[in-house]
């Protein structure tokens, strides 16, 4: 009588075993990377999002440096701080000529571009993207759309938002639909105004 190794059994369950442990240790890898393949698409779509809601922003006054051709409109901070000026660039730079010797804030990023124009140490520039005109010598200032209904005049700072204007100056009762600014209390006459974009 003849008897099989018993050996042979247990070789050939231990392989079984070897065989399903490797393919479920496979098949864990497999889904671990697929889940890390999926993270940064969910991780960069809430950085874009960040980034499009909250915004750079800065403060100071536009004044213009350099000489023509080459002169560039920068933003100073207001004394008595003390901060390196930004060179201003983007859509808005024709309203921001007009805002000159403005206290502004402007809204937008903050580049890595540097503009020797400037500053002769270099100085960052700034895509502006919106900006908000907030006083004139120091006096408190309001900007918006001029908008007249019912035979009264109001400043449309954003839309739906309207505050009604109290003597508002000649020379703007035709510049209906312009953006404008005036320097001083709305419920007071205009100690200062100007056009930032023409209607």
């Amino acid at each position: 009588m003849k008897f099989a190794p018993r050996f042979n059994s247990m070789r050939t369950v231990r392989v079984a075993i070897g065989k399903a442990v490797g393919v479920a240790v496979v098949g864990m890898l497999l889904a671990s990377c697929a889940r890390r393949d999926r993270a940064p698409k969910h991780d960069d779509s809430k950085t874009d999002d960040l980034a499009i809601t909250v915004p750079d922003t800065a403060r100071g006054i536009v004044r213009r440096v350099g000489a023509d051709p080459l002169s560039r409109l920068a933003l100073f901070p207001v004394p008595p701080r003390t901060a390196p000026p930004i060179a201003l660039s983007g859509a808005m730079g024709t309203e921001l000529q007009a805002a000159e010797g403005l206290e502004v804030m402007v809204a937008g990023r903050l580049t890595t571009d540097i503009s020797r124009e400037v500053s002769p140490g270099g100085a960052r520039v700034f895509a502006v993207q919106r900006y908000v005109v907030r006083a004139a010598d120091g006096v408190e200032a309001h900007d918006g759309v001029l908008v007249s209904q019912n035979g009264r005049w109001y400043l449309e700072t954003a839309p739906d938002m309207r505050a009604p204007i109290v003597g508002l100056p000649t020379a703007l009762s035709s510049q209906t639909g312009a953006r404008i600014f005036l320097v001083g209390p709305l419920t007071k006459a205009a100690q200062s105004f100007g056009v930032l974009r023409a209607k």
